[in-house]
């Protein structure tokens, strides 16, 4: 009937992107596994250092896999149209609390790790977050 006097016919909104989702949250534990594993040899090979580096490179991206985890939890706790209001709110809830964790993350660890390689532990959550935009990127 629209087409018939000129207005073009949209397409439906695709659907949520939630199994796709999931699917990169257990890649990102792959890499996760992956970058420990390359710490602990890397520290035990080449450095020596009583496994300072690889522990200080493994809680570094436990903490940035952890507060993807927590604002992908936020995100998808509502889905469908009729949500919408929910689904903006929980974006910012989400954000919010992923910046919270990683703040007092940091402090925590800071205050309570000793032996730290600060560099590694840094090195660590950067991986991860590139990481994490890099699967971002090819979801869409």
């Amino acid at each position: 009937m629209f087409k018939a006097i000129g207005i073009p016919m949209t397409k439906p909104a695709k659907r949520t992107q939630k199994d796709k989702i999931g699917i990169y949250i257990k890649r990102q534990a792959w890499i996760l596994f992956i970058l420990i594993i390359i710490a602990w040899l890397l520290d035990t090979i080449w450095l020596h250092s009583a496994l300072t580096v690889a522990k200080s490179t493994a809680i570094g991206a436990l903490l940035s896999f952890a507060t993807q985890a927590v604002f992908a939890f936020f995100i998808f706790w509502y889905t469908g149209y009729r949500a919408r209001q929910h689904i903006v709110s929980q974006l910012y809830r989400g954000q919010m609390a992923k910046w919270l964790l990683t703040v007092f993350g940091f402090a925590l660890i800071f205050i309570t790790v000793q032996p730290l390689s600060a560099p590694a532990l840094f090195i660590g959550f950067m991986v991860m977050q590139i990481s994490h935009s890099w699967m971002l990127w090819h979801i869409r």
